[in-house]
């Protein structure tokens, strides 16, 4: 019995982890996809503009049936280009 108890306490846990780093991901996106470019360098406007491509790939391939975006780690580039704003 408190096994079981364990276990659904551990899977609940997994799940409220994995909800809040998808949230923290889109919310890293939002940011990258609606930056306003007008006020950055060229540098890091091209930074910005790479990262908005690489988010829309990723998204077409998870539509398609490939991999997710937090699986190719864009959250790492995500923080990387939060940075330079």
């Amino acid at each position: 019995m408190k096994a079981e108890e364990h276990r659904k306490r551990d899977q609940r846990w997994k799940a409220e982890k994995e909800l809040k780093e998808r949230k923290l991901l889109w919310e890293q996106e939002q940011k990258i996809m609606f930056y306003d470019t007008s006020v950055l360098d060229e540098t890091q406007k091209a930074y910005v503009i790479a990262m908005r491509k690489h988010i829309v790939s990723a998204k077409e391939a998870s539509v398609k049936g490939g991999v997710s975006t937090s699986e190719q780690g864009s959250g790492g580039d995500a923080e990387q280009a939060e940075s330079l704003m």
